[in-house]
């Protein structure tokens, strides 16, 4: 047989491995890309759902926080705004027997700014958070006070 067909029919055989080996780091290679756009993603849009409720003395404020720690968040308040600042590290696993067969990651910090309608006495502020949701309570600079009108 002649050398050079031998040569080709052991490279065949070995260009498989090599596709495989191909592939493989190819898949690695998407996978790591995919996590950098993820984090990228969740870092620049990740903006927690928020309520703002102005009653006769207060404002209150809900933002909803699921898997951060109370311990994560720091609130700067002014009169005019509140600003939100919180680190985030959320793991999720879901495990199949002795094998964890699904396991995300994602970290960053979320940052909101929240306008309040009117000016407030930030000295006086609460702040609470339970179940996910933080609950800013900020009495009003000049309260307002609501009468019922009678319809003549």
């Amino acid at each position: 047989m002649n050398k050079r067909y031998r040569n080709k029919q052991k490279t065949i055989l070995d260009r498989k491995g090599l596709v495989e080996r191909m592939l493989e780091d190819t898949a690695r290679t998407i996978d790591s890309i995919k996590y950098d756009i993820e984090k990228s993603v969740v870092d620049y849009t990740f903006v927690p759902g928020k309520d703002i409720i102005e009653t006769d003395e207060d404002i209150i404020v809900h933002v909803d926080l699921p898997g951060i720690k109370k311990e994560d968040i720091e609130l700067k308040l002014t009169e005019t705004n509140l600003k939100i600042v919180a680190n985030f590290d959320i793991t999720q696993e879901v495990e199949q027997g002795s094998y964890i067969t699904f396991h995300d990651r994602k970290s960053g910090v979320m940052r909101r700014s929240v306008r309040f309608p009117k000016k407030v006495v930030p000295e006086e502020a609460e702040a609470t958070f339970e179940n996910g949701i933080l609950t800013v309570e900020v009495p009003k600079l000049e309260k307002t006070e609501s009468f019922t009108l009678e319809i003549k």
